[in-house]
């Protein structure tokens, strides 16, 4: 009985571990997303929305520095 609650224990400390690192990761791409927004802002795109978004997912891509 004892072995199954640290196993259940275990897998539970497990899950919660690779959530809290997936919310984190998550974090990470809404403030770079953020920050190439910002950036793009700055630049003469005009009408050409296609183009701005496809530089906005290119700069999150690493392609650009933000």
């Amino acid at each position: 009985m004892r072995s199954i609650t640290l196993a259940a224990t275990l897998a539970l400390a497990t899950a919660l571990a690779a959530t809290t690192a997936l919310a984190a990761a998550g974090d990470t791409y809404k403030a770079k997303k953020a920050a190439c927004r910002e950036r793009a802002k700055t630049m003469e795109f005009g009408i050409h929305l296609i183009k701005k978004n496809r530089w906005v997912k290119d700069c999150i891509a690493g392609k650009h520095p933000a």
